[in-house]
């Protein structure tokens, strides 16, 4: 066999965008880590993929779930749908790209535990004191909790902004789903991009938000908010024991809960799933503007975050998605396009799907 048809058989293997950031972000992390004398060893990786990748069939049977009922409501043809996702090519890029989901994770989650190991310079008084000059001496946390203590409103917030976590691997499932490969591409390097940049500013800027360095302003709404209290009350926990593990390494914690409020990634993946959604699905615009407007004003309620990291998660985002748009452009791969509507439902429209039946609410830990 000659030398050509070699690389034509290895073209689908060719690492992509989403891959080479992912990775490269990932040692990255390491490399840092290991600078700073944090050898967390084999063991993290044993803590952490297992766990994840143990999810996968679950994530699948999810995303085929959504999209099918997407094609359905949005009058496409399933058997269409179920021809088009039947190749080896598409399942090898599903597994690509959940496997590199489980790489950003880790990578993630490790850089943000370790935060208070190797920096003990914390900057709230700083994002406190410019908050209140961009809102002419009003701080708007302090605003937002005035509002709704006392109210319906301040459970319901606290209800809401629970549910980000499990919202975040139901669009992923829907989206990587689809039919269409550049658009699945073209998620995983933004939301890659998003949470490796946001990583880092913890790291250059550690704060800790509201909640925790004036604890007295969430007073009126902590009996009310049950489910953001309790987390709160957990990761302060586990962040003082991290700090008193500095200069040594601890002997007890979980990667899962670090602690960082710049940027607000809970508002910046909405963001992103709105920006991403007016490209690649239009009919998920409007619900995701929505919940990112509600989960911005609930990290003002909760006291997790300061209006500045909002305004630092939605701009990481637009650049996420500007560079995902630069390096992972979408076509039309994978697509056989009928009607309009069919070839939405086909591709990605499921996102907009996901969103309104378990997506619009965020999350209980710090981001």
């Amino acid at each position: 066999m000659n030398a050509a048809r070699w690389i034509e058989r290895l073209r689908p293997l060719r690492p992509y965008p989403f891959e080479l950031w992912t990775l490269g972000g990932a040692v990255l992390t390491i490399l840092f880590l290991r600078s700073r004398g944090l050898d967390y060893g084999w063991n993290t990786i044993a803590h952490t993929f297992p766990a994840l990748l143990s999810a996968l069939p679950r994530l699948l049977v999810v995303g085929l779930v959504l999209q099918m009922v997407a094609t359905l409501l949005t009058g496409g043809r399933l058997g269409e749908y179920l021809r088009g996702i039947a190749t080896s090519a598409w399942a090898l890029l599903w597994e690509r790209l959940w496997v590199m989901v489980a790489v950003q994770i880790y990578a993630y989650m490790w850089l943000k535990v370790s935060i208070p190991l190797v920096h003990a310079r914390l900057w709230d008084v700083e994002l406190w004191r410019l908050d209140r000059w961009l809102h002419f001496g009003v701080s708007p946390t302090v605003l937002a909790i005035e509002l709704v203590a006392g109210t319906p409103l301040a459970r319901a917030i606290d209800v809401v902004y629970g549910l980000w976590v499990p919202s975040i691997p139901l669009v992923f499932a829907a989206v990587f789903c689809g039919r269409r490969d550049g658009a699945r591409r073209n998620l995983a390097l933004a939301s890659a991009v998003l949470w490796t940049l946001g990583a880092w500013i913890y790291v250059a800027l550690p704060a800790l938000g509201p909640c925790y360095a004036s604890p007295d302003v969430t007073t009126p709404v902590r009996a009310e908010m049950p489910t953001a209290t309790g987390t709160q009350q957990a990761l302060w926990h586990h962040y003082l024991g991290m700090v008193q593990s500095r200069g040594g390494q601890p002997d007890h914690f979980s990667p899962m809960l670090g602690v960082a409020a710049l940027p607000s990634l809970h508002v910046g993946a909405y963001v992103l799933f709105a920006l991403w959604s007016w490209r690649h699905a239009r009919r998920g615009f409007v619900p995701w503007t929505v919940a990112s407007a509600v989960i911005f004003f609930g990290s003002l309620a909760t006291g997790w975050h300061y209006a500045v990291d909002g305004y630092a998660g939605a701009l990481l985002a637009w650049a996420a998605v500007a560079i995902a748009d630069r390096f992972e452009p979408v076509g039309d791969s994978g697509v056989r396009r009928t009607s309009g509507a069919a070839s939405e439902a086909a591709g990605d429209g499921a996102v907009g799907l996901s969103e309104r039946s378990g997506g619009g609410s965020p999350s209980s830990s710090a981001s």
